[in-house]
């Protein structure tokens, strides 16, 4: 049976300063899957996440998220998150992994024994239970990913959008990030949309990819799409070899 559309783009247009960034882009992102956008530097791909979530204005086209439109997304935002692309801290921020969960709560002050339960649940799951008294600023990339993946499933969401998740993070943490991703989008039948450039990774982690350079070039499984004709015409070079072993699809 065919998945739903979490997500249906149609004609998308994008235009900053006058310069045209995404072009008449049309596509679907199946629920309760893994999809992965993937291009060169400069090809749009952070525009594009942003445009869908209404953080950059669009030209023309429409986003329908979760079968509504993006324009009143307030009315859906506990149903999806979104972690952007390499947070920066300041050294000096003070902030730490229990006050940012604090955050969420709607007291804003400290957590309730039910709240502060609930944010070592989801420190366990990513790895960084008793963590909680760190400061963000102390984290490592990769420990900091986590935390942000955590703090994101507060709301239980449908759906996760997730712009470079593991920039800044070594080949050991990008693979142990991406397992953890995998496990939690199955365990909790979330939909993923994320930004990579690890065509290794996506190959074997995403069951659907979308080509983009501008335009939308190519879309669906990646072992179909993800060809080194395709690569080259996309990228403007050929592309190195990578691991053509991917997740089951079925």
């Amino acid at each position: 049976m065919e998945s739903s559309a979490a997500i249906t783009v149609t004609e998308l247009t994008v235009m900053l300063e006058g310069h045209t960034i995404i072009d008449n882009v049309s596509f679907t992102v199946p629920a309760g899957e893994t999809t992965a956008i993937i291009g060169p530097n400069g090809a749009g791909k952070s525009v594009l996440l942003k445009s869908m979530l209404g953080l950059i204005p669009t030209a023309h086209g429409t986003v329908s998220i979760l079968e509504t439109e993006n324009t009143s997304l307030a009315r859906i935002a506990p149903r999806l998150s979104y972690i952007p692309q390499s947070l920066k801290i300041d050294p000096a921020f003070p902030l730490t992994i229990a006050g940012l969960f604090s955050l969420k709560s709607p007291r804003m002050v400290g957590a309730t024994p039910a709240e502060a339960e609930r944010m070592s649940e989801l420190l366990d799951l990513v790895g960084m239970k008793g963590r909680e008294h760190l400061r963000l600023a102390t984290l490592s990339g990769g420990q900091l990913q986590r935390i942000l993946l955590a703090y994101s499933l507060v709301s239980e969401p449908e759906l996760l959008l997730l712009d470079e998740p593991a920039a800044g993070v070594d080949a050991h943490g990008q693979e142990s990030l991406y397992t953890l991703l995998e496990r939690i989008q199955s365990e909790r039948q979330l939909t993923l949309l994320l930004v990579s450039h690890e065509l290794d990774i996506v190959m074997r982690y995403a069951n659907h990819v979308l080509c983009l350079n501008q335009s939308l070039l190519c879309e669906g499984l990646p072992s179909d799409v993800l060809t080194g004709e395709m690569l080259t015409e996309m990228y403007g070079h050929p592309v190195r070899h990578f691991d053509h072993q991917h997740k089951n699809h079925g």
